[in-house]
């Protein structure tokens, strides 16, 4: 029994938990240091703990057993420390007062390098050491950044962070696009190599400030030093079978203060990138319809002028000539029975856009900074479509028949003007901020439009229309809005907010008929309109903060005076609503630790009317097709509960999920009907028993000896919506899930496989339809692979597989290519390209809407070989030396 009871002491002493801690400086300064990184190694060198420095320059680190350790103590600029650590029994809180970091030095062509970790967090900045994502010889910056555990990319390119999506893209902190409309090939003309680090950070407002439950983000690239020197880029061309060509240059020059980026890209290869990209699609299920010319030009420019300003342009330049033929078909519900309406197109559309921002962020010192944006754009459409339709009854007997040819074109610009500035007091928590905006927009189009509508039932008739319309749609926004913030204890601070609009439609549209005895286009009182709209909105919102480093609280209240004054000078009709309504929000942010948040907000908003919503706004493209206006229409109320949690590891996994649930009082839906001619009515209308759950999960992480890096996303959303069919109530329920899988495998530098599945699953119920359930499954699979064989050959291939269960069909686009580089550091690259190799390239569309279901299927571009040179010009051998620290 003794015996039992010394080995049962010694057992406790043996695995008894200890505490390390600590107090880091700057050795020169001796100031203490904020957000160092802290990691704690066993004698195998794995990581057992990481933590990293609080405002005073302390770390803690618990529960550690009795052995052997290395601690590594690392802060950017600064000389990474190694200190061994003996736990011991008779010690049970083993401390270092004062840990000094060096400023790091700089050694002449020698390279310092340490085991550092995939990733480490600085306050509400993640950053991911770009050497531990390795990539392929010309690599490019998407093919770096979808390496990264958590971050995903949608069909349309759009960048996410565990669900959250990113909203702006910075180059050494300095704001490069603020429209992230063109980031994929931003991302395309930025080679991987160029990159340092990449930080993932918070969307602030111009008070430096995250505002609770928009979860919007931020991405950064650090360039390296020694790529901020002379000027790189591409010069590309190729040419290819069935006359199809792809040419471009691209160019970027880095420094210390001044970025550049330009492009120039023109093919007619159905793509956004230049020759030599593999074309491979960085999300799945994304392929242009039709067959398109493109012609682009960009340049954008970052810049620190002195040390208060940073200055960003971004000009553009964007033609397209597109030719597409359309088989649409489509099911419209009604209580009874449902209509078929079965439909040809041919399409031509060209269009024209120019456009720039200008983003200045001034900041005359600590206290004071100012933000100046504008944005002007002008685009040019011409479009032609032509037509063949008929609609049949359940029984396929016809209904209608007939042609429709459509000659449109439209002028529209839009020119943005916003201004923010932002005081911080002498005391801490202070501050003024100040912000007033200008938008316009201008929409000139011009329609012919001819149809033929042959009706059958219930008496055979014809209707011609021979139309010549003139729309105009004129909007002036004015909006203005202040916030005084003031701390009222040590944790509590008290802001004050108001805001006012001023808003002006002015809608115009002259309509003319064709005359076959003037032969002249003579006006049509009926479908000719004008109205002027006008929202006069002033809100004062008081809000409660209370913030103590790991949880924050935030209340407001917001009071609305709204104002809608709508003249219909054609039927001189006068609609005004005064309305007052309250608004309120409700968030907490818990930082469980430095590594993990969650956030949970309860929101409540009023849904602004939409002045043209109260009058017909016609548009004759399609005889079918009416819409009527409501002058009886009311504001809508929408409420939200979010629940957002996310996790992130130094060992490189991350988690985030984000369950939200949506609950709107006076929905906006439509009322549709059917009249004698068979043509589709329909008119807004205000419902209720709308509501909706949408619960997004998205695991990443990264095995760094295999070098895999897997994202999985999980969204499951459910949609209940009412609306009218033939003047009877109907009831919508729409399920969705959709689950995606993503992983990335490179070896050596040498090899890289990369493969997306993707499983959609879309229901819809009809209460008209006694509940009947309609469901499909859309199965993609992408795959990927390239490699880069001895004498610098470079083979690969890439496939997408689509099966749809709705549209009954199935198809795969097989691609591949051959090339090799020459000259010295791989300047010259030759390649050969074969697009759709089984000729089975096709684009398929489902979409279930409230009141009907659609099938539209596009041709698309066939298979064509294409061979291609580009050059890569500026670019330097890397011959520093490495030397590793054990």
């Amino acid at each position: 029994m003794v015996l039992l009871l010394l080995g049962c002491c010694a057992s406790a002493t043996l695995y008894a938990q200890h505490t390390i801690k600590g107090t880091i400086y700057q050795k020169d300064t001796r100031k203490t240091l904020t957000g160092a990184a802290v990691l704690l190694y066993d004698e195998k060198a794995r990581i057992k703990a990481h933590t990293q420095s609080d405002e005073h320059g302390n770390f803690i680190i618990e529960n550690v057993q009795i052995g052997f350790y290395r601690l590594l103590v690392s802060f950017m600029g600064n000389r990474t420390e190694m200190i061994p650590v003996e736990v011991n029994p008779r010690v049970k809180v083993v401390t270092f007062n004062y840990i000094q970091l060096s400023p790091s030095i700089s050694l002449s062509r020698v390279e310092v390098k340490a085991d550092r970790p995939l990733m480490s967090i600085r306050k509400d900045t993640i950053e991911f050491n770009a050497g531990e994502l390795p990539t392929l010889p010309n690599a490019n910056m998407h093919e770096l950044i979808e390496k990264i555990p958590g971050l995903t990319v949608d069909e349309n390119g759009n960048l996410f962070y565990l669900g959250s999506p990113i909203k702006e893209l910075f180059v050494d902190g300095r704001s490069l696009l603020q429209n992230m409309s063109n980031v994929r090939r931003v991302m395309e003309i930025l080679k991987a190599d160029l990159a340092e680090k990449i930080q993932i950070s918070d969307k602030k407002n111009i008070s430096g400030i995250t505002e609770p439950g928009k979860n919007e983000k931020v991405l950064n690239i650090v360039v390296k030093n020694e790529m901020k020197k002379g000027v790189r880029g591409t010069v590309t061309g190729g040419y290819g079978t069935h006359d199809r060509y792809n040419t471009g240059a691209t160019l970027n020059m880095f420094r210390k203060k001044f970025t550049l980026l330009g492009d120039v890209l023109t093919n007619n290869n159905n793509t956004q990138s230049d020759a030599s990209t593999n074309y491979r699609s960085n999300s799945i299920g994304s392929n242009q319809q039709g067959t398109n010319k493109i012609f682009n030009v960009g340049a954008y420019t970052t810049a620190e002028i002195g040390k208060k300003i940073k200055l960003s342009v971004n000009l553009r330049h964007q033609e397209q000539d597109m030719i597409s033929n359309e088989l649409q078909e489509q099911e419209n519900i009604f209580a009874d029975s449902s209509t078929f309406y079965h439909s040809n197109a041919q399409k031509h559309l060209t269009g024209k856009r120019n456009g720039g921002i200008l983003f200045m962020d001034i900041q005359p010192n600590i206290n004071n900074k100012i933000i100046v944006m504008a944005n002007v754009e002008r685009e040019m459409r011409k479009a032609d479509n032509k037509r063949l339709y008929n609609t049949t009854d359940s029984r396929m007997d016809t209904l209608n028949s007939g042609t429709l040819h459509n000659n449109d074109s439209a002028v529209n610009k839009a020119l943005d003007l916003t201004t923010s500035y932002s005081h911080k007091f002498g005391k801490t928590g202070r501050i003024l901020s100040l912000q007033t905006s200008l938008r316009k927009t201008w929409q000139y189009s011009y329609q012919s439009n001819i149809s033929q509508n042959n009706v059958f039932r219930p008496l055979y008739h014809a209707d011609t229309i021979n139309q010549y319309v003139a729309p105009k749609n004129e909007v002036s926004n004015v909006s203005t809005s202040v916030t005084y913030s003031e701390p009222i204890g040590k944790y509590w601070s008290l802001a004050m907010a108001y805001a006012f609009q001023n808003a002006l439609t002015r809608n115009r549209q002259n309509t003319f008929d064709f005359n076959l005895f003037k032969h002249d286009y003579i006006i049509n009182d009926s479908l000719t309109y004008r109205f002027n709209s006008r929202i006069v909105n002033h809100t004062v919102k008081p809000s409660l903060t209370y913030n103590k480093g790991k949880l924050m609280l935030i209340g407001a209240a917001g009071l609305s005076l709204s104002t809608l004054t709508s003249d219909n000078f054609t039927t001189r009709n006068k609609a005004v609503r005064h309305t007052t309504y309250v608004d309120r929000a409700l968030s907490a942010v818990i930082k469980i630790d430095p590594y993990k948040t969650l956030n949970i907000s309860l929101n409540g908003v009023t849904l602004p009317l939409d002045a043209q919503l109260l009058w017909p706004i016609n548009n004759n493209s399609n005889p079918l097709y009416v819409q009527l206006g409501n002058p009886e229409l009311i504001n809508a109320f929408a409420n939200t509960l979010a629940l957002t949690y996310f996790s992130n590891s130094i060992k490189g996994v991350a988690f985030g999920h984000n369950l939200e649930a949506r609950y709107i009082q006076h929905s906006f839906s439509t009322s549709v009907f059917t009249d004698s001619l068979g043509r589709q009515v329909s008119m807004p209308i205000n419902v209720s028993g709308t509501w909706g759950v949408t619960d997004n999960t998205t695991l990443g992480f990264r095995l760094k000896t295999p070098g895999i890096t897997i994202n999985y996303n999980n969204v499951f959303e459910y949609n209940r919506t009412a609306s009218q069919i033939n003047h009877l109530d109907n009831i919508t329920k729409k399920y969705s899930l959709i689950q995606g899988l993503a992983a990335s495998v490179n070896w050596q530098k040498r090899m890289e496989f990369i493969a997306k599945v993707e499983v959609d699953y879309r229901g819809s119920m009809l209460s008209l339809q006694n509940d009947h359930y309609t469901d499909y499954i859309q199965y993609t699979l992408a795959f990927n692979a390239n490699a880069w064989l001895p004498q610098d050959f470079n083979i690969g291939s890439n496939v997408q597989y689509i099966n749809n269960t709705d549209a009954a069909t199935h198809f795969t686009l097989l691609n591949g290519w051959i090339g090799k580089t020459l000259l010295p550091n791989r300047a010259l690259s030759a390649k050969f390209y074969a697009f759709d190799l089984l000729r089975q390239n096709k684009s398929v569309i489902i979409y279930y809407g409230s009141t009907y279901r659609e099938r539209l299927e596009t041709t698309n571009l066939s298979q064509y070989y294409m061979f291609s040179l580009t050059y890569s010009y500026g670019r330097k051998s890397s011959k520093t030396s490495t030397l590793k620290v054990p």
